[in-house]
């Protein structure tokens, strides 16, 4: 039995499609490894400022928004490099 960590169950969520692709270069890359556990902080980081009515939120927000769109597009660029 294989255990998911929750960096990956995040990425897997989101591209159900490529979870063969997604395991493999979990396993195999340490890059790509690392870019899901940043996903996973920066997905909750942006729920946290979603909630938050701190007068800082709209910044925070807007800050990890654009950082979780990066990582997106990061993971993206991995996935169709692996086909």
């Amino acid at each position: 039995m294989t255990i998911i960590k929750s960096s990956v169950f995040h990425v897997l969520e989101k591209f159900p499609d490529r979870a063969g692709d997604i395991k493999r270069l979990y396993k195999e890359s340490q890059e790509f490894h690392i870019i899901c556990e940043d996903y996973r902080q920066c997905a909750e980081a942006l729920h946290y400022w979603n909630q938050s009515n701190q007068k800082e939120a709209a910044t925070r927000r807007q800050e990890y928004e654009q950082m979780f769109q990066e990582l997106m597009d990061e993971i993206c660029l991995y996935l169709n490099e692996s086909v």
